[in-house]
């Protein structure tokens, strides 16, 4: 009888930020990530020519820091996932990555979040493995599968995750 009060179910994807090799979570040189303590997701070993990150799904840009070298994202249905660029560059404090978003901001998923700089992060010789963490999902998103294998080479924007 009311079906137009029940909530539309949303499609739940999760695309590749960028191009370059799909790794396993666990196999990130950084033990925050490696052992999930942040929550599950995979990374992304960029293509050496890759310059912008994207947006992986469509959702409202609740974190930017100072440092530019991270991005939280929400979803309409709750979902939160963080999107961290490389291994400790929270320590270039900025340098190399311009935001090409704010907070608040509402993004579709494709949408450039960060411009990296590849002259500066090759000279400070950062590892720039990027990681998608969901960091908290709703209820109906906790059965999602990998549609890609980790050591494939993915494009940006490629599918990854799937509900």
């Amino acid at each position: 009888m009311f079906k137009f009060l029940k909530k539309k179910k949303r499609e739940f994807k999760i695309t590749a930020p960028v191009s370059g090799t799909l790794i396993n979570l666990c196999d990130v040189p950084d033990p925050v990530f490696s052992q999930k303590l942040m929550g599950d997701g995979f990374a992304v070993k960029l293509n050496k020519d890759e310059e912008i990150i994207h947006a992986p799904i469509e959702a409202k840009v609740v974190s930017l820091p100072e440092s530019k070298h991270a991005v939280g994202l929400v979803t309409a249905d709750g979902d939160e996932i963080l999107l961290h660029i490389g291994i400790d560059t929270v320590n270039l404090k900025g340098q190399g990555f311009t935001a090409e978003v704010r907070q608040g901001d509402k993004v579709k998923q494709g949408q450039a979040l960060i411009k990296l700089d590849r002259d500066i992060l090759a000279k400070e010789k950062v590892d720039l493995t990027t990681m998608v963490i969901l960091t908290k999902l709703d209820s109906n998103h906790q059965n999602w599968d990998f549609v890609k294998e980790f050591g494939d080479q993915i494009t940006e924007q490629d599918e990854v995750i799937r509900q």
